[in-house]
């Protein structure tokens, strides 16, 4: 059966977006997004990023920059996608950071980097979250989403960890496969993939991100001539605490 055409982009069609998640995420937690995304007329796609989701690497053990943007590579590739504009929330932001440099021809002239990791987590986090893989997925939920979660809202925070809850239960991986991971999104940041990126990159952070501070991402912006826009009473979890208006800055963004 002969392989199926690639899909032609006319300069009248917009380009398919493609959402990245993070680290212990799943493509749930970037629906609410997705779905306003596509009520603005986009195609959009969210692939399951290794090892979370059920998504595996063909190499068990290797967790690289590398094997990351080539299995983005692929799912492009697989999904007759034509420069498509990549959005990474979170390690998802390492990710598409890593393909734009390594497959610069692949994708779209648009970078959108939502809760960029600006630089690498301080060493206490990195130190601890090794504990992850030896603690209830349901007391990591609740202890991680406590720790970045801003707005004063129970009720959303009751959403939100249930959502979390479903993305660490969707076919979790193994402790091997979380511990690769792990080593990855705290051993590697954006600013490791920009340099010398001739690409348009927009950066979308959460206010009081707790994770990577406001002043870390303006100067990684301001560093790599790249824009920022800040969502009041956010912070990392913005895709989870204001996803209409998150949607609305790369709206605005991905349309100038």
């Amino acid at each position: 059966m002969p392989p199926k055409p690639a899909k032609i982009l006319e300069s009248t069609q917009k380009p398919a977006l493609v959402l990245v998640h993070g680290f212990r995420g799943s493509p749930l937690g970037l629906e609410a997004i997705a779905d306003d995304l596509r009520r603005a007329g986009f195609e959009v796609h969210i692939p399951a990023l290794p090892p979370f989701a059920g998504a595996k690497f063909p190499i068990a053990s290797e967790y690289s920059p590398k094997a990351y943007a080539r299995y983005l590579r692929d799912y492009i590739q697989d999904q007759h996608l034509v420069r498509p504009i990549l959005i990474g929330h979170s390690m998802g932001s390492i990710v598409v950071a890593a393909t734009a440099q390594r497959y610069p021809e692949l994708v779209n002239q648009k970078l959108v980097l939502l809760s960029p990791i600006s630089a690498k987590p301080a060493r206490i986090i990195a130190r601890i979250s090794p504990l992850a893989n030896y603690l209830p997925p349901k007391i990591v939920d609740y202890v991680t989403t406590k720790f970045l979660f801003i707005p004063h809202d129970k009720n959303l925070f009751r959403e939100t960890i249930e959502i979390t809850h479903h993305c660490s239960s969707d076919q979790p991986p193994s402790k091997s496969e979380l511990t690769g991971a792990m080593k990855f999104s705290t051993g590697y940041s954006v600013a490791d993939f920009l340099g010398g990126l001739q690409k348009d990159i927009i950066m979308i952070a959460g206010e009081k991100d707790r994770l990577i501070s406001q002043k870390i991402t303006r100067e990684l912006a301001k560093r790599y001539n790249a824009s920022l826009e800040l969502i009041p009473d956010s912070g990392h979890l913005h895709n989870y605490e204001k996803p209409h208006e998150t949607t609305q800055l790369i709206l605005k963004t991905i349309n100038s």
